[in-house]
Formats: structure tokens, sequence, C-alpha cells
């Protein structure tokens, strides 16, 4: 399997850096600042913006040619660097092969790094198609929540008590966040839309049956008739009375 491949490879070549600098211990003093810049880029590809990475990118590879090392000294850097992203690719379950243009596994990366004349566009095109990929997956799972949460909604409106922190322990997650990433999504605050969904029912319950008022209003979510009322009306600018009574 691919992940499974990846895993070992990166434990060769963790070895394998491992040996380059002990051979090269001056990479180590001289490039103090390296595992800072590593940290970075990683910090970099995960949330840009693409300006960023390109500014991080030319660091990483610009102070290793200032310094001037050995050309073993400088590959093994930036094995160190490649090794990094293609373990973040792991982390974040992107494929290797397409972040990195290679079609066969771990090791034609480091293949392909050594033959690489441009290695700061090659870096930067890899760290700039990581972004995205990370970005798009970090979409398609706020969208996902927003839909179970839609469904949720769905299902439970008629639960006077369905507040933000009750969604939020069935989803999981933290209600600023959550508060934040629905208006997004929705383009309303979560009381609104919840408010909506309520009023939408009570219309359809009022066009529909006969039923009086306050039973409606808890059908819907609202124990207080009173204060149903004064949703709707705010909402529609009649009472439902007076609304059932245009039908």
């Amino acid at each position: 399997p691919e992940h499974g491949e990846g895993g070992a490879g990166n434990s060769c070549l963790f070895r394998h850096l491992h040996a380059e600098l002990h051979i090269f211990p001056g990479v180590v003093e001289r490039t103090a600042h390296g595992q800072e810049v590593e940290s970075e880029l990683i910090a970099a590809v995960k949330f840009g913006p693409e300006d960023k990475i390109r500014s991080v990118v030319g660091d990483v590879v610009g102070k290793m040619e200032e310094t001037k090392v050995h050309y073993r000294q400088y590959q093994a850097y930036i094995l160190a660097v490649i090794n990094a992203l293609t373990q973040l690719s792991q982390q974040y379950d992107l494929r290797i092969n397409d972040m990195f243009g290679v079609q066969t596994d771990y090791f034609e990366i480091l293949t392909k790094v050594e033959k690489t004349e441009n290695i700061r566009q090659y870096l930067t095109e890899v760290a700039f198609k990581m972004n995205r990929a990370m970005e798009e997956e970090r979409s398609n799972t706020t969208k996902n929540v927003i839909q179970e949460a839609r469904q949720y909604i769905q299902e439970n409106f008629r639960d006077p008590d369905l507040s933000v922190e009750k969604i939020c322990r069935h989803l999981h997650m933290s209600p600023a966040y959550f508060s934040t990433v629905f208006k997004k999504e929705t383009g309303q605050a979560y009381i609104a839309y919840l408010t909506d969904v309520r009023l939408n029912r009570a219309v359809e319950l009022l066009m529909t049956t006969e039923d009086k008022t306050y039973i409606i209003a808890e059908k819907v979510g609202y124990p207080e008739q009173n204060y149903f009322s004064y949703v709707f009306k705010k909402k529609f600018g009649v009472s439902p009375t007076k609304f059932r009574g245009a039908r």
C-alpha cells in the first residue's frame, strides 16, 4: 500500500540523512536555523497564502546557497525538507505521487530532486499543490459538517432546547467555531436559520391543519404561544391567526 511504503521510505531516509549529517557535521552548525525554517515552511503550506509559501521556500533554498555549504550538505538539507513535506502529505492523506509529480514511489522523489536544477521552483510548485489540496479537504470537511448540522436541525427543530451548545455536542465542535463556519456556509447565523425552519413549518401547519395556534407553536419548538406569535409577526408582519385568516 502507498502509505505503508511511504512509511518505510521515511524511516530509511531518516537513517540516510542522519548518516549524511554525521559525515558533514558543519551542516548542523551552519544551518542551525534549519528546523525553524522547516517549521515555517510547514505552517505556510498548511495555511498559505501563496505569497507566504513563495517567501518561505525562498528562505529555505536561499539560506543554504548563502552559506555555501558542500554540495552533499546542501543535498542532505534539501532532502530533509522534502522528508518533512512527505510526512505532512501522509498526515493529511494526500497522494504523494500527485503532490511530488512522481509515478512510482518515495525514492523517485529523491532522484527527481537530485536532477532538478531549479530546486526553488520545484519546492514552490510542490508546496502550492499541497496547500490547495489541504484547503480543498478542509472545505469539503466543513461542507459535510454543515450538511450534518442542517439535517440535525430538520430532525430536531421541535425541541425547544435546540441550542448551539446542544448541536455542537452532537457534532463534537466548539460553539464559536461552529457559529463561524455555519454563517459562512449558509449566509445565516444559527439562530436565524433555526427560526426560519420553525416558522416555515408553522406556515405549513397553519395552511394545512385546523390546529390551534398554541398547538402549532409547540409542534415547531415554541412552548410559549405569546413568544411564537411575536417571532411570527416579526417575520411575516401579521400574527399567526391573521395569516391563517388570509389564506
